[in-house]
């Protein structure tokens, strides 16, 4: 975005963010709303101290660098991507503008700090004061999905009570509490009763009388991406998905972008499809990066949902597996995503139904799924012209599509979690000692009040990744005995040291037990405490995969690694 650009749903923005304290902003994919304070930066020192969320560790780090040219030191972010000779990376959420992942966020916020969840002891009061003396931003929360569980439904209820809970302690705490959005399903808004600011036009369905709207033909965004709905054509086929791929990829010479729900079916197309890279939520951290950088260089890119928000790609065609509305949206936003992409090309957005069921299991509602499904085949049929970008006043949008899944997420909201209430109230009300939270957390939400399982920390070779618990425990079987990495750090002396882990120290229903027993097992045999008062020194980096688990994608004489 041109910094002399209008843009009339920022200007509101900045607006209100002025006034209010609770603001919900639902604003177009590439917009110019999560990279908001790049350019109005200034107003951090009226504001005060910045956590903002984002849903996929794919675009933190280039956000991170982007803000870090105008905010230099004042900027740092949390994630496990470990970033070599660069000193953002924040134990604790402590810098003026500090940019996250939900998990990390959350975990600090009820003063569960990410990197002493091992330790018997916690900095809990820290972590609970610089993440609830902030004001905070949460940037499509609702993308968080799923992977590999039985109940999706149930997960994404857990999210939105978590959400619910923090959003209620901020207001206590009279910060504020932002949600920037282009894909809330307006259910989830009424829930919140906070008045959203809404760019669309005048008698939009999605706009009620509570919401505040904006729109005007002169903002840049709206002159440029009005004729995006007559430059992008939108399919929907029927039928064996593999077949139909490879069709629109030899009838296509512009860049495509092939986004697959499931990791499976992203590998295995990769192998019948010449000249097309891939990349899924496997890759080590480092891999992922690099690759993420080198699409730019590539016509041809298979993907899971790490491309689906935030990316800044641009693709002329589009294939995707059926998804809800909130995450096709996400996936069309890399379609002609620039103002002189839509005046210079035209583009195509194919989304493909097969087993409806099957391609969504285990990763998305079935019952939001199918309710995307039946909107898009009553309004576009087998082929139609809709605005996936911007809102129209008598035209299929993507405003419009996310009003028609309303019902579902309404029905999924009504399985608010008790269980996960209960949780936050007795760490947030009650002292508790980190062991006993760890044993709930294991015992309530297999390792994970926020995703459906936890993250195992896994080495590949040098580099770096997080399985979920299910799928680490699918290698364990295949393997009696386990080398885990870990940096003992004596004085300014850092060494990597291996301990070797038999699979009977692995616990199957506990996934953080696991992890902390290991850790104790290691500081005895370092012969090192767990002192607060001094230095971590023993951190622990993840279990060491063997070459037999290790898939490399080989691109132009560059190795990627994943978890095969």
């Amino acid at each position: 975005m041109s910094e002399k650009e209008s843009r009339i749903g920022l200007e509101k923005f900045e607006e209100l963010i002025n006034q209010e304290r609770e603001l919900i902003a639902v604003l177009p994919t590439g917009y110019g709303k999560t990279r908001f304070f790049i350019q109005k930066h200034d107003l951090l020192d009226k504001i005060g101290k910045i956590v903002h969320s984002l849903p996929l560790q794919a675009i933190i780090f280039d956000f991170y660098n982007e803000m870090k040219k105008v905010l230099k030191d004042n900027v740092g972010y949390q994630m496990s991507l470990h970033v070599p000779e660069d000193d953002g990376k924040r134990p604790y959420l402590s810098r003026k503008y500090m940019i996250t992942t939900v998990d990390s966020f959350l975990l600090d916020f009820y003063g569960i700090p990410v990197h002493e969840i091992f330790r018997s002891k916690w900095h809990s009061d820290i972590a609970m004061l610089f993440a609830r003396t902030s004001n905070i931003i949460l940037d499509e929360f609702h993308l968080l999905t799923a992977i590999d569980v039985d109940n999706v439904e149930k997960e994404f209820a857990k999210v939105i009570s978590v959400v619910s809970n923090v959003r209620e302690a901020v207001k206590k705490r009279n910060r504020r509490f932002i949600i920037l959005t282009a894909t809330l399903p307006r259910s989830l808004i009424e829930s919140f009763k906070i008045r959203p600011l809404v760019l669309a036009p005048d008698s939009h369905p999605f706009v009620t009388n509570e919401m505040i709207r904006v729109w005007d033909n002169n903002d840049g965004f709206i002159s440029s991406f009005s004729e995006y709905g007559m430059r992008v054509k939108t399919y929907i086929h029927t039928g064996d998905k593999r077949d139909i791929i490879k069709r629109i990829v030899k009838d296509n010479e512009g860049r495509i972008l092939i986004v697959l729900n499931h990791i499976k079916d992203v590998e295995e197309l990769s192998k019948e499809l010449e000249g097309c890279v891939f990349v899924h939520g496997l890759f080590t951290n480092e891999s992922k990066q690099r690759i993420i950088n080198d699409i730019r260089n590539f016509n041809c890119v298979i993907s899971t949902q790490v491309l689906e928000a935030g990316v800044n790609l641009s693709f002329d065609v589009l294939i995707t597996d059926i998804a809800p509305a909130f995450s096709l949206i996400q996936r069309a936003g890399r379609i002609l995503r620039t103002p002189d992409d839509i005046k210079s090309k035209e583009g195509e957005i194919h989304i493909l139904v097969d087993d409806l069921e099957k391609q969504v299991k285990g990763v998305y509602s079935v019952e939001i799924t199918k309710a995307t499904y039946d909107w898009l085949n009553e309004n576009c049929g087998k082929c139609c012209r809709m605005n996936w970008r911007l809102p129209e006043k008598d035209k299929p949008d993507y405003l419009r599509l996310i009003l028609a899944i309303d019902k579902s997420v309404n029905n999924i909201m009504q399985k608010e979690r008790e269980d996960i209430n209960n949780f936050l109230n007795f760490i947030t009300n009650i002292i508790q000692t980190p062991q006993r939270i760890i044993g709930k957390i294991d015992e309530l939400f297999n390792g994970s009040f926020i995703r459906s399982t936890s993250l195992v920390p896994v080495i590949l070779k040098n580099e770096t990744a997080s399985l979920n618990w299910s799928r680490f425990l699918s290698l364990i079987n295949k393997k009696k005995e386990w080398d885990f990495s870990y940096l003992k750090i004596t004085d300014d002396n850092i060494e990597e040291r291996n301990i070797k882990i038999s699979e009977n120290k692995i616990y199957n229903d506990r996934p953080l037990t696991t992890m902390i027993r290991i850790i104790r097992e290691i500081r005895r045999k370092e012969k090192v405490d767990d002192d607060l008062s001094g230095y971590i020194t023993i951190i622990p980096k993840g279990f060491i995969l063997p070459m037999e688990f290790i898939g490399i994608e080989k691109i132009n004489g560059s190795e990627y690694l994943y978890v095969s």
